[in-house]
């Protein structure tokens, strides 16, 4: 990390339960600080990428959903809404995240929606647990996929696992399966022993849209002339947001960019997920 530029202050021999009082677990001796990392409000950057949507002079449909693509022959000339309407245009671009495979079946082997396990825990002393004493954390994460942020304002942690998931669908409610309550509070048992007691406060799934390989997909579909697909953030997605759209729009108007050859159209491989993913 300090070879490209960033902070990193070792943490390791003794030091990082010293800083870090809540971790006390024996399994994580070593580690860093990374000053320049940090987390973002999902919500509130989704609010502010749409203002700037609006502010450009996009048309925002809220409230209305895809059903399917219209078509004729090879050729997609828009989509076709939830309650029948039709939107025409002469390039549709499918940003659907999660639900792409759902939306064009055929990509299916190169894409799948997988959920995975999040929970949100209430600390009895949240004071041990605040951003100052308790950074978003990962716990050797390519190797047992746990990371975690600090406590919220309204006295919530969050807490997850990027781990192999569970095959799902996004448009059809689903529950985290009970055993994983287990999985979550043994851990918390070995890592944070002064969290393992406190109470689940809630429990969801996050949705993945994962590519066979990892990577993003970003290329106009070989076989049906009109149609864009940009998606397969695999878990890491929503970290892009402030980069994904220029290089989408390199895609779109046909200009060269550093990872065409990587995120375009390819043949689909044995999965190649990270190791923490495959458990």
């Amino acid at each position: 990390m300090r070879s490209i530029g960033h902070r990193a202050d070792p943490v390791g021999g003794g030091r990082l339960q010293a800083r870090f009082p809540a971790w006390t677990s024996q399994r994580y001796l070593d580690g860093y600080l990374s000053r320049d990392a940090g987390w973002a409000e999902s919500a509130n950057v989704v609010h502010w990428l749409l203002s700037r949507a609006r502010d450009a002079g996009v048309l925002l449909r809220e409230g209305e959903t895809m059903h399917s693509l219209l078509e004729h022959g090879s050729r997609v000339d828009g989509i076709i809404t939830a309650t029948g309407g039709e939107i025409r245009a002469d390039l549709v671009i499918v940003a659907a995240g999660a639900w792409t495979s759902s939306l064009l079946p055929w990509m299916r082997g190169a894409l799948q929606c997988v959920g995975q396990p999040v929970y949100y825990f209430q600390p009895q002393r949240p004071e041990r647990y605040l951003p100052e004493c308790f950074p978003p954390w990962a716990a050797d994460i390519a190797n047992t996929g746990w990371y975690g942020f600090p406590v919220q304002p309204d006295g919530i942690m969050k807490i997850a696992n990027h781990g192999s998931g569970i095959p799902a669908d996004p448009s059809i409610e689903q529950s985290v399966p009970a055993e994983m309550d287990g999985l979550f509070t043994d851990f918390l048992a070995e890592t944070f022993p002064d969290l393992a007691g406190s109470p689940i406060h809630s429990r969801r799934l996050c949705f993945y849209c994962d590519s066979f390989d990892g990577d993003f997909w970003i290329d106009r579909d070989p076989d049906r002339d009109g149609l864009m697909i940009a998606t397969g953030g695999s878990g890491h997605g929503f970290k892009f947001a402030p980069l994904i759209g220029s290089l989408i729009a390199d895609m779109v108007e046909g200009k060269a960019n550093a990872y065409e050859s990587r995120f375009r159209w390819r043949a689909v491989g044995k999965p190649q997920a990270e190791a923490a993913r495959k458990k």
